[in-house]
């Protein structure tokens, strides 16, 4: 007998905190020439996590901004100044009609992607060691260097298959960052695979397909039959609210799949987590932050990524109770900095 999902995760978090310390930040931002960045991040964290709890127990997030300060300035001076120097010595070649600035560009940008990959696994690592709940903190094993080289393949694969190496990419890399992740001294287990990802990536595929058939015939037609700006105009915006339904709606039934999948194929301590998304509701939400963050010109972000983590606690089950008593506090502290490459190199947002 299936046992019966139990919906631990709740996000009690209120919309006026989150604007409140959205317009903190904004304003002290603009105090001290953005400096106070590192400092936001953490406050911003603290009200996301604070305002979880997980069987009526609440998260905490013990992360500094001085941390996030140092490996911004350690990144600084160790790998974007000698990377900007390279970028600027292969310009200079390029100038001078030495094919050797473009062989340094060649192998700049794989080398600045690269860093980034590796950038996003430690971020990860150091915002869950950051994490507490019932006094224990998450943490993160692996390779960050192995993560990238895996970042990497799925950054080549995707165009060159036309997108199709897409679920199977999605897949992989979550394999190994949810099989790396740990609360305590336990391990998540994770062993999501693509079934039915492929059948929804071939609809998203195909009216993508179509859509841009149409948008490019629709632009040749206008080109030759010299429409007017205004009935050009017209046929652009009935275009852009096509793309609403051609291809919104079928990404949003592709990543609630992802997301199911990912759910169901995680486990902690024996016991599977589940995920009831649906098509809509996740349009609902995706559509609702690009809006904050678009005419709040991005200070609301905030607001966003609580609506978020409001959405992902009211759709979580798990089919059990762990044994949290016979959890022990892991002996890794995490990164004594945290994010420095992803600061620096991605302009990671607020979170």
């Amino acid at each position: 007998m299936t046992p019966e999902p139990i919906f631990p995760f709740r996000h009690h978090g209120r919309t006026g905190a989150a604007v409140r310390v959205a317009l903190v930040n904004l304003g002290l931002n603009i105090v001290t020439l953005s400096f106070w960045r590192f400092w936001g991040r953490t406050n911003v964290r603290r009200l996301l996590w604070g305002g979880t709890s997980v069987w009526d127990d609440p998260v905490e997030y013990t992360g500094l901004g001085g941390e996030l300060f140092k490996g911004f300035l350690l990144v600084l001076l160790v790998v974007y100044l000698p990377l900007l120097g390279l970028y600027g010595w292969a310009q200079v070649l390029i100038a001078a009609e030495d094919p050797r600035g473009g062989l340094m560009l060649a192998g700049l940008y794989p080398l600045t992607i690269f860093l980034i990959a590796v950038g996003g696994f430690r971020a990860r690592r150091y915002q869950l060691s950051r994490t507490l709940w019932r006094g224990i903190r998450g943490g993160q094993t692996g390779s960050a260097v192995g993560y990238a080289l895996r970042s990497m393949a799925v950054w080549v694969l995707v165009p060159l298959t036309l997108g199709w190496a897409l679920p199977w990419g999605e897949m992989m890399l979550a394999r190994y960052r949810l099989g790396h992740t740990t609360f305590g001294d336990r391990t998540f287990a994770c062993d999501a695979g693509v079934k039915g990802l492929y059948a929804r990536m071939a609809v998203m595929w195909l009216c993508g397909a179509v859509y841009l058939t149409l948008a490019v015939g629709f632009a040749v037609l206008l080109e030759q039959w010299g429409i007017e700006e205004e009935a050009g105009a017209f046929y652009l915006a009935m275009l852009a609210l096509g793309a609403v339904f051609v291809l919104v709606v079928p990404w949003a039934w592709y990543r609630a799949a992802v997301f199911t999948r990912l759910a169901a194929g995680t486990s902690f301590d024996g016991h599977r987590f589940t995920a009831q998304v649906r098509t809509w509701p996740l349009i609902r939400l995706v559509l609702g932050n690009a809006l904050i963050s678009l005419f709040s010109l991005g200070v609301l972000r905030p607001w966003a990524a609580q609506r978020t983590f409001r959405f992902t606690c009211s759709v979580m089950a798990v089919d059990g109770v762990p044994d949290f008593a016979a959890i022990h506090q892991s002996a890794d502290h995490g990164p004594s900095t945290g994010e420095g490459l992803v600061s620096v190199l991605d302009g990671a947002g607020e979170f």
